[in-house]
Formats: C-alpha cells, sequence, structure tokens
C-alpha cells in the first residue's frame, strides 16, 4: 500500500512536472505527500528558508492532500535516500530533468544512486519542452515481463496501483530475434518453427500471469507478446497499447536472455516520453548489497 510519497524538487519548473502524477497517485492511494529540496552545504540560512518558500508554493497543486516539506543540504542522492527511509517512503517520485536541463536526475548519478541505494520504488516523469504538459491520466499499464522470478516482483505493487488509479493492465513479453545467438543455422523452416514455439511459451507465460491476477478481481488484464528487441519494443507497444505508465523490474534474468535488468529499463526510460515505475526486486537489493 502506498501511504507516504516523497517528492524531490530542485526549484525548477521540468523537476515540477512529476507534480500531477503525485497528485494522482497520492489522491487515488490516500497517500500523504512529502516534499523535499536538496541544498548545497555552503548554501546559508537564507538559501534555506527560500527552498522552504519554494516548497510551500508547490502546496497548493496538491489539493486536498496531506502535505509536509523539508529542507536538507549535502549529496543530493544521499539526502532523499535518507529523508525516504525517514519519512518510511513506499515511493519516491521524481522528474527525468532536473535543475541543468541535461537529465541529470536520471542519467547522471543522483537517480542512479537512489534507485541502486533503496528498495523502494522510484517513479520517473519525464519532463516536457512545453510549458504546460498533458494533464497526469494513468487508464492502463504497460508491465513487461522476462519470464524471470526476479521481473514479477513489480507485480504485487503494480496491480495495487492500478487497482487504486481504475487502470488495465497490459502485461508484455518480447520474444528476441534469433539472429542475436550467435553459432546456430538456420533454415526458413527451423526458423518458422523457432519463432512459433518462442511466441507460444511467452503467450503461455502470460497466460499464467493473468490468470492468477484476474483470480483476485482487481483489474482487467490482457497480455501482447510481440519479436523483437525489449527496448524497442516496450516504447512502440506501450504507445500503441495507449498506455498511461511503464512499470517494470530493474532486475530479471541474468545472462545471454536477460532484457530487464539495468539496461533495458533505463532504455526504456531515456527513450519513453511515458512516466515508468521502477520496482527493484528485494533479492537483487540484496545481492547488490
Amino acid at each position: 500500500m502506498i501511504r507516504t510519497v516523497l517528492v524531490p524538487l530542485d526549484g525548477s519548473k521540468a523537476a515540477e512536472a512529476v507534480i500531477p502524477y503525485v497528485e494522482l497517485v497520492a489522491s487515488r492511494t490516500g497517500a500523504a505527500v512529502h516534499l523535499l529540496t536538496v541544498l548545497h552545504d555552503q548554501d546559508g540560512e537564507a538559501s534555506a528558508r527560500d527552498a522552504l518558500a519554494y516548497l510551500d508554493e508547490q502546496v497548493p497543486a496538491l489539493g486536498s492532500l496531506s502535505c509536509s516539506t523539508s529542507v536538507k543540504s549535502g549529496d543530493e542522492a544521499q539526502a532523499i535516500l535518507a529523508e525516504a527511509d525517514a519519512a518510511n517512503a513506499d515511493l519516491i517520485a521524481m522528474s527525468t530533468h532536473g535543475r541543468t536541463g541535461l537529465m541529470r536526475w536520471i542519467l547522471g548519478s543522483v537517480a542512479t544512486k537512489v534507485l541502486h541505494g533503496s528498495s523502494r520504488p522510484l517513479l520517473l516523469v519525464r519532463a516536457h519542452d512545453q510549458a504546460e504538459g498533458p494533464p497526469a491520466a494513468i487508464d492502463r499499464i504497460l508491465v513487461p515481463l522476462d519470464g524471470s522470478r526476479l521481473s514479477l516482483a513489480v507485480l504485487p505493487y503494480v496491480e495495487e496501483l492500478a487497482a487504486a488509479l481504475g487502470a488495465g493492465l497490459v502485461l508484455y513479453n518480447a520474444v528476441l530475434p534469433l539472429d542475436i545467438y550467435p553459432g546456430t543455422e538456420m533454415t526458413p523452416a527451423r526458423v518458422g518453427g523457432i519463432i512459433d514455439d518462442l511466441l507460444a511459451q511467452g503467450q503461455a507465460f502470460l497466460a499464467e500471469v493473468a490468470k492468477e491476477i484476474e483470480g483476485r478481481g482487481k483489474v482487467k488484464v490482457r497480455s501482447v507478446v510481440t519479436i523483437g528487441f525489449p527496448v524497442d519494443e516496450v516504447v512502440r507497444v506501450a504507445a500503441e497499447v495507449n498506455a498511461g505508465l511503464i512499470a517494470l523490474a530493474t532486475h530479471g534474468r541474468s545472462g545471454v536472455n536477460r532484457w530487464v535488468m539495468g539496461s533495458v529499463a533505463d532504455g526504456v526510460v531515456r527513450r519513453s516520453p511515458l512516466p515508468c515505475l521502477l520496482v527493484r526486486p528485494q533479492e537483487a537489493a540484496g545481492e547488490e548489497s
């Protein structure tokens, strides 16, 4: 259950792009919102007062939600992680653009440190170039799965979120192209047979997962399987099914078949204009720690 959402803001309009989505999620889940700004150690009391006033100015955008604010100083990522622990946040939500305009919070060190330093889910919202982005709406959530137990770790969280939002789930599996496997001799007949088998396996896997979710009666589910490279296909299918959010585990298979681990999650965040919910499996967190 989402009870508290931590929202780091840096004073930029780009960073504020996350606020409409925070308002949407928190209003549907009943969560409290905690706004945070992190200053440099050398910033004085005047900067702290200005930062607190800035955060207070953002509160009206959250409507009637329960909202608190705080200003910390030090390393940005470490301060965010510490505040998430202090507030016992169930979700950290931030924009993929920050003060520099270079996507620093996701493509640079801050979001990477936040993601790898915390087991808490991370909602990343891409800032729009225009002054006013489209209204926040999540009617459908795309959930890429690679068949591994770790990739399934996203499901309890996203199923609960979908139920609160009244959104449907689209489970997705990508069958990797056969030409990525070196040293394999392929005839047209063999290619067709292998592709059919792989598609059938993917469909059977998703059907089993969908049946389990539907059995709980909380959300509607559909499944999609395509052939292609995962990042390309996730971005394409998300647009095709009109998803409002992409939710995926940050770790999946190991070895040649992996496609939900870091590189794919990072690739999807970089290339898709949609918000992305990244859930880090506890097993993976334990391995890295």
